[in-house]
């Protein structure tokens, strides 16, 4: 069995991630809290070493078979259309989403990635910049940690996020197209702006942010006040992206009807 060690893991030369005492980590944190908090999105490039890169490729790619593919029409909000509104109003206004999941249970006990997901070093450090005490590991048996695969055509439409935040590794960019778009302000604890919210659907406006998610890169995205999307993928090879999920709360699991939109099966 495989044992990975943190050095082996992140290029801790560049992200200090063992060392939460030193002057470095402590920059490090108030560098991407600062981001997190303007742009709602940290991405960090050159996350992992590129040993542990190419292992977590790899492991992906044999695990590309697994996947179990689905397609979804939803609203920007993730949840039932509000009857009182018209469909083209743009809290109703319909998207399209479909990508395949490779579900936790899939991944090896001794893989690269499971090992990244384990460390408890990583873990601090994301709830140190989200400003959060303590993160935990999902406990679900199948959503805690997934590889989603974007074959070509295939994209995630525009939407909100229910959680607070997500992270995510880019194992492997696509060809063209895969973009990560984002626009942040839509959305708040005071409400909503649908007028600026039915613009960006319509293609108007100044247009969205594209977040430089490059291979090997671990972002931290805040996607519940973010209206946020991936372009439709070009090219041959699929997209490949690790979600690694994490709560403030213990035990944090999926609902068995998500499950089976997601995994085809609920354990």
């Amino acid at each position: 069995m495989t044992h990975y060690r943190p050095e082996d893991l992140v290029d801790l030369a560049r992200y200090p991630l063992h060392e939460p005492e030193g002057a470095a980590y402590r920059e490090l944190v108030r560098a991407g809290r600062k981001r997190l908090g303007e742009d709602g999105a940290l991405a960090l490039p050159g996350f992992v070493t590129s040993d542990a890169f190419s292992a977590m490729v790899r492991e992906a790619e044999a695990l590309m078979p697994e996947a179990h593919y689905c397609a979804q029409d939803h609203n920007p909000y993730l949840i039932a259309d509000d009857p009182c509104l018209p469909a083209m109003h743009p809290r109703n206004r319909a998207q399209v989403s479909d990508k395949g999941c490779i579900a936790d249970d899939r991944i090896a006990a001794d893989s690269a990635l499971r090992a990244l997901y384990d460390w408890p070093g990583l873990r601090a450090f994301i709830a140190a910049v989200l400003g959060v005490d303590r993160l935990h590991p999902y406990a679900d048996p199948l959503g805690s940690l997934n590889i989603n695969v974007f074959a070509p055509g295939q994209q995630l439409g525009w939407h909100f996020d229910n959680a607070d935040f997500v992270t995510t590794l880019m194992l492997r960019p696509a060809e063209a197209g895969g973009l990560y778009e984002y626009v942040p302000g839509l959305r708040g604890p005071e409400g909503d702006d649908f007028a600026a919210l039915g613009a960006v659907l319509d293609g108007a406006g100044e247009g969205p942010r594209v977040l430089d998610m490059e291979a090997g890169a671990l972002v931290v995205f805040r996607g519940r006040y973010a209206l946020h999307r991936v372009t439709p993928v070009e090219g041959a090879r699929p997209r490949l992206l690790a979600v690694l999920s994490y709560d403030p709360k213990p035990g944090k699991t999926l609902t068995e009807h998500t499950r089976k939109i997601f995994y085809g099966r609920v354990a």
